[in-house]
């Protein structure tokens, strides 16, 4: 038997096609929105890629199916088949990729704590595709407090438990607010997946380019919410990630304007601030949610596009991933808006397809 060479992408961009082929149509979606019932929702997604994990689910729970673990264990499994089919290179720039999931299932962990949900309850939310395995996720699940989670990952010499562990004095004395938290685990993540991307390889250089975007647009989303705020400048400083292509300088210029109008029209990226002036446009009918889906957006639009930039390497897999998330995404908003009753339009409202230029023009 020929043995195949992982740490080259031909191999796992020739799987990631096949994943793709399986990506769920516009068509689809609407359809699925329109379905009369819930057994109609079933049977639709039975012919699907969802089928084993939706079934598991109705036959577990025929009268309320709980889909939500249903599209995590399937987009789960749709990851971790390809960091099985990497090697070298294209395995350590996997990790980092799916290294955002290791962060949301700390954060998931630490509100689900602070909303006292059970360990049941959280570790349904988990998407253990990083490297930080489901059984170490359940023992840091079972402390009974914030602190208690925190102290396991210490104890177990988790990169992220000093973090945390150096953040928590801070927490305590911001009347234990997790954004507190959240953001030092934030600095250190990028911090630590930037530090790993060295030399100038293509490759390298589309993972760093979706990091430098994802913390701009983090840092984006931060301006927005403290705009106003009598802070000073070391207090502001403290709330920018590092790594984006935003300066200090041009953070702290942004945050004095202190007006929404004006951060908008002053950034200094034209592309970023044509989608600032969209959002803009949608700010009176959704307040700061209209920031934050448009941010969310451009990250996934900008993730997909990548499929296209470098066929032969990881853009392949950086644009499935995105797909793969949007597409979860939006069954999310239906599959809830279908149990809450909304009506049709305001579901359809809330789902976001990635066109290409040409469709958008049309």
């Amino acid at each position: 038997m020929a043995r195949v060479d992982l740490s080259d992408y031909g191999y796992v961009n020739a799987r990631v096609r096949g994943m793709r082929s399986y990506l769920l149509t516009e068509d689809f979606f609407l359809r699925l929105v329109e379905a009369p019932d819930a057994d109609a929702i079933q049977s639709m997604l039975e012919q699907t890629v969802y089928r084993r994990e939706v079934t598991e689910a109705f036959l577990m729970k025929p009268e309320r199916p709980d889909y939500d673990q249903a599209l995590s264990l399937n987009m789960i499994a749709a990851f971790r088949k390809i960091s099985d089919s990497t090697g070298g290179e294209a395995h350590m720039l996997c990790s980092v990729l799916m290294s955002r999931y290791d962060v949301q299932n700390i954060k998931t962990i630490l509100r689900g704590k602070k909303g006292n949900a059970t360990s049941t309850e959280i570790l349904n939310l988990m998407v253990p595709v990083g490297e930080i395995k489901m059984d170490v996720l359940e023992n840091i699940a079972k402390g009974r407090e914030v602190r208690d989670c925190i102290n396991t990952m210490v104890s177990t010499q988790m990169k992220y438990g000093r973090v945390l562990a150096a953040a928590y004095p801070d927490y305590i004395k911001e009347d234990q607010d997790l954004s507190v938290l959240e953001l030092a685990l934030d600095k250190f993540h990028y911090q630590d997946d930037i530090a790993k991307l060295k030399g100038k390889d293509s490759n390298v250089r589309m993972i760093r380019e979706m990091l430098s975007a994802e913390i701009d647009l983090r840092n984006i989303s931060t301006l927005v919410r403290v705009r106003g705020l009598k802070l000073d400048d070391e207090e502001v400083e403290k709330l920018r990630i590092g790594g984006g292509t935003l300066t200090q300088e041009q953070f702290l210029a942004l945050q004095r304007l202190g007006d929404i109008v004006q951060i908008v029209s002053e950034y200094p990226d034209p592309r970023t601030r044509k989608l600032l002036e969209k959002a803009l446009s949608e700010y009176q009918e959704e307040d700061i949610v209209a920031f934050d889906k448009e941010l969310e957006h451009e990250l996934i639009r900008r993730g997909a596009a990548m499929s296209n930039v470098d066929v032969l390497g990881i853009g392949v897999v950086i644009g499935y991933m995105f797909q793969k998330q949007n597409e979860i995404i939006n069954l999310r908003i239906i599959l809830r808006g279908k149990a809450m009753d909304r009506p049709q339009a305001d579901i359809k409202k809330d789902l976001f397809f990635i066109r290409t230029a040409e469709e958008v023009a049309a």
